[in-house]
């Protein structure tokens, strides 16, 4: 006789009519690869996914989902940390690597980039596509951002973003698509020969000759301003024609800067009776205040009646007038420190009409 509460036939073995369904075994994952467990006080994402350290990867919809982020972040053997990093975490960590190699003035450039990204600072760097960096271009534009402005905001994306991918938190570098504003026609201009003239007949000047001085430097150097205004007198080689000094980039610090001799001599007067450590100090023996030595370029340029030029202006003429004397576009690059020759030869170099004509003129057709 088989008993009422059998769930099988104690002779065939068949399951009895109205015994309980069986109930699914539930299958155990593998030791060390984290665990998927059901919140019920989560109504919409209740199924949490835990990676085998303890550090809750997120919250899911379903237990599938749950399962594929845990089994994600296993395959692709990504700390449970990282995989969490937000882009404020992978900007701390890659400022502190990177920011001791670039000068003060590119750190605030980046810093004022991160702080226009803010709407994204919380979130997880992993979730992060082309459209979210977009949309911070896009707000950027919308409130007249220049160029410039923008371009910086895709490079620290573009270098966050790297960052990333080398720590395998991503593999995609969202910034490569992002949409720029349209380049607005060039702003500077070069210096013409009469113009050149114009400043050196200002040299001797009482209020204005010192300025006229340093015009004149720059156009023959291509320095930038702030390289020339913190030049120090122990790295100007005067007798062998050269100075040693630099900026910005590595390609631009440290880099050799001939000395033309038509310059020599303010660079001799700048030398002579001077015991501080730079070239051309302030009264207080520290480098001269580059705002007031832009201040006093203006009022020069203004005295002369030159219109559109900025003490930037004289590095774009320098380069200039290096490639229409025929430098090799690598000489040029090296003297004004650029770390790509593109950059020389596209922003650089303005082309002289006179002489584009000139030497298509040369070709013999026939």
């Amino acid at each position: 006789m088989i008993p009422d509460d059998a769930v099988f036939c104690c002779y065939c073995g068949v399951r009895m009519e109205g015994a309980p369904a069986a109930q699914r075994r539930r299958r155990r994952r593998p030791r060390g690869t984290g665990s998927v467990w059901k919140d019920a006080r989560n109504k919409s994402r209740p199924f949490v996914a835990v990676a085998a350290d303890g550090t809750r990867i997120g919250t899911f919809a379903t237990s599938g989902e749950a399962v594929k982020a845990l089994d994600d972040v296993n395959a692709s053997k990504i700390s449970p940390e990282r995989q969490t990093y937000t882009l404020a975490d992978v900007y701390d960590r890659w400022s502190e690597l990177h920011y001791p190699k670039i000068t003060v003035k590119a750190q605030q450039s980046y810093a004022n980039a991160y702080r226009k990204a803010a709407a994204l600072h919380d979130r997880r760097i992993a979730e992060l596509k082309t459209e979210d960096y977009q949309r911070v271009l896009s707000q950027m534009m919308a409130a007249g951002a220049s160029r410039s402005l923008c371009e910086k905001e895709r490079q620290l994306f573009s270098q966050l973003c790297q960052y990333a991918i080398n720590q395998d938190i991503i593999h995609t570098n969202y910034s490569t698509a992002l949409v720029l504003p349209e380049a607005g026609a060039p702003k500077t201009r070069v210096l013409s020969a009469d113009e050149v003239q114009s400043i050196r007949s200002m040299t001797d000047d009482a209020r204005l000759g010192e300025t006229a001085r340093i015009a004149l430097t720059l156009i023959y150097t291509g320095m930038r301003l702030n390289e020339l205004l913190t030049a120090r007198r122990e790295n100007v080689h005067a007798d062998d024609g050269y100075l040693i000094g630099g900026e910005k980039t590595e390609a631009g610090r440290d880099r050799v800067i001939p000395l033309h001799p038509d310059i020599m001599p303010y660079i001799l007067q700048w030398l002579d009776g001077n015991d501080t450590p730079y070239l051309i100090p302030s009264k207080y023996g520290l480098p001269r205040d580059h705002n007031n030595v832009r201040k006093s370029f203006n009022s020069l340029m203004r005295k002369l009646g030159i219109e559109g030029v900025t003490p930037h202006t004289c590095r774009h003429t320098a380069a200039t007038k290096f490639a229409a004397a025929g430098l090799p576009p690598e000489v040029t690059k090296q003297i004004l420190g650029h770390a790509d020759i593109t950059t020389t030869l596209n922003i650089y170099t303005h082309p002289d009409v006179q002489n584009l004509i000139e030497n298509a003129r040369r070709v013999k057709w026939t």
